[in-house]
């Protein structure tokens, strides 16, 4: 039996008609689904922020390599690079030196590679080489693959067009692993090797794009292994010499933080078997369809193959995916059983699944031919049904399970409200006289026409399992060598971001919350983790009065020395946090709290209440402001009362003055004056009142000062 299709009768023109009808039918799924994609893109492509926490991160290796500074350096607070190899970053920054860097770039890399990917999926599954006498069932098989890809998006949180690695490294590692299966079936002498040793060179080019290309480079070895085996030796030199040579180069080039970045910090991440078990059920039945296709397949063409004793040439690239597939799973599993993974670790299963499944169209076909025999009386016919029976079977499956899986692009997609967020952002940050660290999103601070510094990725990176100095941080945080630093609202959550935990204490002795930024200063991310700017902090330093004003009191002290305490709710002094809320506004490195002493009680106990009394002063101005935050409520306030001096009578109860948090509340602290130009030359004292039992109660006071006008 030849590999090439018996030649039959030619098709009139009006069945093939009709049998291209029908494969576009059964291919509209797929149409659909990357419609759905190609929408979502769209409004994805020229967001002008990160979509994905991430982004400008590497938007900023693409301009230290365009500015010659290197990426695999030593932590400093400039720069910690991600944990990854460097071609994304630098065809970034070849491209970017043309174009210049932008988001709008990074994204439309991956969106090309994306366009690279369905090409490898029409060419692999319905090659020429093939000899396909029906051409449409593998073309519709492609064309469901693809829509088979595209479905993913929403499971993997829109993965697919960011300024990330993750596409480009699925277009190299997919090219590769076909090229391998081409080339090296293909030709003889000198060209025939040198084909194999480029299939070689592209493999090699995906572990330079992510570690987990290694994969790909033993496939594609076994690929080559199974089809021309005496061409190994080339394919393994060249992987060898070109995969060691470079590793070694950027190895000695960077003084060795290279492999300490993309390998060993890298192996140090925690391992979770569970996580490792699980992601095969993840994968294997997001869609069961795809799998159970795929499944079913392989036992059709290994009954094809034990009959005809050989692989009918079109079930050899459902094979080749098929073995990717297994591979990619494994893949997965070991990805998302890593430390810090996300869903974007299983899009090489999704895809070589996806391809896998649209391969098994022509493999049916071509099996069931095998499977059913010649002979007379009508059984050729049979055997002819039978070739359309099972691909349309399974197309219908595949179908059934893309209309099925349909999703909404604009849960993806900005808004004019993220981009006016974004540009109030960028404002804010250039209005600030000074260098601005953003650790979430460093791209911000370039934006603005600063200077980008580490992303907290970086933090986490080197100080999480064995820590390595960062370089500059302590120092630029003591000496405040930032006029503001951007956080992200989880930025300083301890239980989740431990990348900050051994700097936690020292940002709050030495930094405080200027302002907390409104939801129309906040744009979104959209991928991975959703994480948004939430407060801009100023160096902890006591707030200087302008002329005409003095201090009263900055509660910069640690005790309350001098004041006079009764009850509990004001705790042994001013304090730096509150537990539970970020309080904005305030300045220096303390302020007054009546939480301190809800945070000393017992968790389901009534809040605790009480008063401290300033010491007594003469009123010598015409007003005096504090700035107040927390409850709005009359039982939390602040009163100024009378003194008795000597040889006069006790001061009367009630209070002179009073104030309370003006509406609407909350952790944000608001300048409240008083007029006290009438009580001018007496002897007066401040007294900071907690009557509220209420546990989430609580008052907040600082920089109260005195005003000539």
């Amino acid at each position: 039996m030849s590999d090439s299709q018996p030649v039959r009768a030619p098709m009139s023109t009006g069945k093939r008609a009709a049998w291209a009808a029908l494969w576009l039918a059964l291919a509209i799924p797929a149409f659909y689904q990357v419609g759905l994609l190609a929408t979502a893109i769209y409004g994805r492509l020229t967001y002008p922020f990160d979509l994905e926490w991430m982004e400008g991160g590497m938007l900023d290796h693409a301009l230290r390599i365009q500015q010659g500074a290197g990426i695999y350096v030593p932590p400093s607070i400039d720069f910690i690079p991600y944990l990854y190899t460097p071609l994304y970053p630098s065809l970034l920054a070849l491209l970017g030196n043309a174009v210049g860097l932008s988001y709008t770039l990074g994204r439309a890399i991956s969106v090309l590679a994306l366009v690279g990917i369905a090409a490898v999926a029409v060419a692999s599954i319905s090659g020429a080489r093939f000899e396909h006498a029906r051409r449409a069932p593998a073309l519709a098989g492609a064309a469901l693959a693809m829509g088979l890809f595209a479905a993913i998006y929403p499971f993997v949180e829109g993965w697919m067009d960011l300024v990330r690695a993750d596409t480009l490294f699925l277009f190299i590692a997919t090219a590769g692993v076909a090229a391998c299966a081409r080339w090296a079936a293909i030709g003889d002498g000198r060209q025939a090797h040198v084909r194999v040793g480029v299939a070689a060179a592209i493999l090699v080019l995906a572990f330079f794009t992510k570690q987990t290309g290694i994969f790909y480079v033993a496939l594609g070895g076994g690929v080559v292994l199974v089809t021309a085996w005496r061409r190994t030796f080339v394919f393994v030199g060249v992987a060898g010499v070109l995969g060691l040579g470079l590793t070694g180069l950027l190895n000695w080039i960077s003084d060795g933080w290279f492999w300490i970045y993309v390998s060993k910090i890298h192996r140090a991440h925690d391992f979770s078997w569970d996580r490792f078990e699980q992601s095969f059920g993840k994968i294997l039945w997001h869609f069961p369809a795809m799998t159970i296709v795929v499944a079913v397949t392989l036992v059709v063409v290994v009954a094809a193959w034990a009959r005809a004793k050989r692989l009918p040439p079109q079930a050899r690239p459902f094979v080749l995916w098929t073995a990717a597939y297994a591979v990619s799973t494994v893949v997965g599993a070991v990805g998302w059983g890593t430390e810090w993974a996300f869903w974007n670790a299983y899009m090489p299963a999704f895809l070589h699944g996806a391809l896998a499944a649209g391969a098994a169209l022509p493999a049916l076909a071509a099996s069931a031919r095998v499977l059913v025999p010649e002979g007379a009386d009508g059984r050729d016919a049979w055997r002819e049904r039978a070739a359309v029976i099972a691909p349309v079977l399974a197309a219908l499956a595949l179908g059934v399970t893309l209309l099925r899986a349909g999703w909404d692009p604009a849960k993806f997609v900005p808004n004019d409200g993220d981009v006016e967020a974004g540009n109030k952002l960028i404002a804010d940050i250039r209005a600030i006289d000074g260098e601005v660290w953003v650790p979430s999103h460093p791209w911000y601070a370039v934006l603005a026409g600063k200077a980008p510094h580490v992303h907290r990725m970086g933090i986490k990176d080197v100080t999480d399992r064995e820590p390595k100095p960062v370089r500059g941080l302590e120092s630029a945080l003591r000496d405040h060598a930032f006029a503001a630093i951007v956080f992200d609202a989880p930025d300083l959550t301890v239980e989740q971001q431990p990348e900050l935990v051994g700097v936690r204490e020292l940002i709050k002795q030495t930094y405080r919350v200027e302002v907390k930024l409104e939801t129309d200063e906040q744009p979104r991310s959209f991928t991975g983790a959703r994480v948004r700017p939430d407060a801009i902090w100023v160096p902890a330093v006591p707030a200087t009065p302008p002329p005409g004003a003095r201090a009263l009191f900055d509660f910069e002290q640690p005790t309350w020395e001098g004041w006079t305490r009764s009850g509990g709710a004001w705790g042994r002094g001013p304090v730096n946090e509150v537990v539970g809320a970020v309080i904005a506004g305030a300045t220096g490195k303390r302020f007054a709290s009546s939480a301190a002493g809800d945070a000393a009680s017992a968790p389901d106990a009534p809040g605790a209440t009480g008063r401290v009394s300033s010491p007594p002063f003469v009123v010598h101005g015409a007003r005096i402001t504090m700035k107040l935050g927390g409850a709005v409520d009359p039982k939390l306030r602040v009163e100024l009362h009378a003194v008795a001096t000597d040889g006069e009578a006790p001061a009367p109860p009630a209070p002179l003055r009073t104030a309370s948090v003006p509406l609407p509340g909350g952790p944000l602290l608001h300048s409240v004056a008083w007029d006290v130009h009438d009580l001018d030359g007496q002897t007066v004292q401040l007294v900071l009142v907690d009557d509220s039992e209420s546990k989430g109660g609580y008052l907040v006071v600082d920089d109260v000062w005195m005003w000539d006008r």
